[in-house]
C-alpha cells in the first residue's frame, strides 16, 4: 500500500501529548500536558521513550486499580510498537535538507490518545462480535448509549461529547459518534482503537 510520507528536516521537534481515558471518561493526570522530543532522538529512541511514557501515565495514582490490570509489559510493548510504526509510517526526516540558522525549527505535534474498558485487552478474542455474516449491516454492531458526564471524547474524530449527547459503542466498549462509526464501518471489519474483529466468529 502507498502511503504519503511527510518530510522534515533533521531539527525538527515533534511535540507528543497523551490522554489517557477510562471508561470513555478523560482521567485529569499531574503530568504535563505534552513532551517534546527531537525527531532524530525519536527516530533512534522512539519506543524506549514511549514506553517511558506509557508507563508514568499509566502509574499515575490517579487511574484506578482496575484499569491498570489492563496493562502488563507484553500490552505496553504492543501499544509503544504501534505507535511508533504508526509515526514512522507517516513521518519522514530528510538527513541531507540544508537548514540556515535563520531557520525556525518545526514543531509537529503528535496526540496519542489511550482508551481503558473493563474488557481485558488478553480477553478480546472472547468477547469478538458474532454477526450474521460480514455484511451485517453496520448499524446492527452498535450499542446506544447516553453520554452521562463530560469529558469523554469520539475515539475517532477526539471531539468531545456534549452532556446526555447519544453516543455509540461496539462491544470492545469503545464509543464513537454514530456518523463517525458508520462511515468507518462502510469500509472496514475492524474496530478502529483495538482492531478487534467484526466478523463472524466459530464457537
Amino acid at each position: 500500500m502507498d502511503t504519503e510520507l511527510s518530510t522534515f528536516m533533521p531539527g525538527a521537534i515533534f511535540r507528543i501529548s497523551m490522554r489517557v481515558f477510562y471508561q470513555i471518561f478523560l482521567l485529569q493526570l499531574p503530568d504535563p500536558p505534552f513532551i517534546f522530543i527531537p525527531s532524530q532522538i525519536f527516530a533512534q529512541e522512539g519506543p524506549n521513550l514511549l514506553r517511558t511514557m506509557f508507563l508514568s501515565l499509566l502509574l499515575s495514582p490517579l487511574l484506578p486499580l482496575s484499569s491498570l490490570r489492563l496493562f502488563d509489559t507484553n500490552i505496553i510493548d504492543r501499544l509503544v510498537n504501534i505507535v511508533t510504526d504508526e509515526i514512522r509510517g507517516i513521518f519522514h526526516i530528510d538527513e541531507h535538507a540544508v537548514t540556515s540558522s535563520e531557520s525556525q525549527i518545526p514543531e509537529i505535534p503528535l496526540r496519542i490518545v489511550i482508551n481503558v474498558t473493563h474488557n481485558s485487552i488478553h480477553a478480546t478474542t472472547q468477547y469478538l462480535l458474532r454477526t450474521v455474516s460480514s455484511i451485517k449491516k453496520p448499524i446492527d454492531m452498535l450499542k446506544k448509549s447516553t453520554v452521562l458526564q463530560i469529558e469523554c471524547c469520539c475515539c475517532i474524530c477526539l471531539d468531545e461529547f456534549e452532556l446526555n449527547a447519544e453516543c455509540y459503542a461496539l462491544l470492545c466498549q469503545h464509543f464513537f459518534h454514530q456518523e463517525c462509526i458508520m462511515r468507518w464501518l462502510q469500509t472496514n471489519q475492524t474496530c478502529p482503537i483495538c482492531r478487534q474483529s467484526l466478523r463472524t466468529v466459530k464457537d
